[in-house]
């Protein structure tokens, strides 16, 4: 079992690796990252969006340091070269190449891209498991968190079966999205979880290195969310809060005696919903050290903007100023003086508290 107190996922758009480019060095240690690579920004010379000068992003952050490396198969950040890596022609040549050649210097765990037909898991699969895993230690494969004890049979066994030497598997159980879901019954999820790691762990056995659990509740509209328990509803317009239900779901399942370890999105709503210039109004979130509450302030840009939101937000008795990068930037504002006032540079803010706060209740 590894070291890591925590496995954010996230995708490599500016809002995320931002955040992590904040992140000090004491709690980056702590964590194992999960990247979904996509394309960078459009360019003219790059009008596809070159996914390498997001690996050289990834590469100034990890600093030698272990990351799993994934690949988004959203529409929205994908690009050709992304999907010429995802093509299992030649045992996934060229994700092979990629790795081992062109990042050879990375410390990458790679993805296991699973492929099936009506015969099984594809031949290329387990010839991509047999080569890779005879060039690295560790390989990660991320799966429904909802599979049956056969179809966690049917997917790990060839995986296993192909494993050279002695590496292992970092098991990543997906959730997704699960906000619609907890708020009826958190015990159903945690439960879900529960039995696809025994069905994990019973098959791959010593082949295991770590499951991870992986999920996300953070709302696309937290004003509505904290409308719903607030007794003013025009109140919760400018400040609320809702909870997180990943947080929840991980001590159900602690509370069983299950070791898995904690993953999610890290407070992204995964759903995906682009804000469009002009619409949003500006709001600082912060999650609260009792890890299961967000609390938002949230002000339009002709009623005090992001100043007011960081002021407010300083007044609140909940917060904590953990004198962290997302401190800093909201004791900026409130002077007046924000670094940044898009909702992607506040997205940044939010992820770096958070991330914080999970290291600090996994210690």
């Amino acid at each position: 079992m590894s070291i890591y107190k925590y496995f954010p996922i996230i995708k490599t758009r500016d809002a995320e690796l931002r955040c992590f480019e904040n992140i000090s060095d004491s709690n980056f240690n702590k964590i194992l990252p999960i990247y979904e690579l996509t394309k960078s920004r459009k360019t003219t010379k790059t009008p596809d969006g070159d996914i390498h000068r997001r690996m050289s992003k990834i590469k100034d952050l990890q600093n030698g340091r272990p990351f799993i490396l994934d690949l988004s198969t959203d529409q929205a950040y994908s690009n050709p070269q992304i999907e010429q890596l995802l093509s299992e022609h030649g045992s996934f040549y060229e994700w092979q190449i990629f790795i081992f050649e062109l990042y050879s210097e990375l410390n990458i765990i790679p993805m296991i891209h699973v492929y099936e037909d009506d015969n099984g898991i594809l031949e290329e699969v387990k010839k991509f498991v047999n080569y890779a895993s005879s060039r690295k230690k560790l390989l990660a494969i991320r799966l429904p968190f909802d599979l049956t004890p056969d179809e966690v049979h049917f997917y790990l066994s060839p995986i296993r079966d192909n494993l050279q030497n002695n590496s292992k598997l970092i098991v990543l159980l997906d959730a997704g999205f699960i906000r619609h879901e907890a708020e009826e019954d958190t015990n159903k999820i945690s439960n879900m979880f529960i039995e696809t790691y025994q069905a994990v762990s019973q098959c791959l056995n010593n082949r295991l290195e770590d499951a991870v659990m992986l999920c996300s509740s953070f709302p696309s509209s937290p004003a509505q969310e904290g409308a719903k328990n607030a007794k003013n509803r025009a109140e919760a317009d400018s400040e609320g809060d809702f909870t997180i239900y990943e947080e929840i779901v991980y001590q159900e399942i602690l509370a069983e005696g299950v070791n898995i370890k904690y993953g999610d999105y890290a407070s992204i709503n995964n759903e995906q919903i682009e804000i469009r210039g002009g619409t949003f109004v500006p709001r600082i979130d912060i999650a609260l050290p009792d890890g299961k509450t967000f609390i938002y302030k949230r002000y339009r840009r002709d009623d005090g903007s992001y100043q007011r939101c960081a002021i407010k937000m300083i007044e609140d008795k909940r917060y904590v100023n953990n004198k962290g990068w997302a401190d800093e930037e909201i004791a900026l504002a409130a002077s007046g003086m924000p670094t940044g006032i898009s909702p992607a540079y506040w997205i940044s803010v939010r992820m770096e508290y958070y991330i914080n706060s999970r290291l600090k209740l996994r210690t």
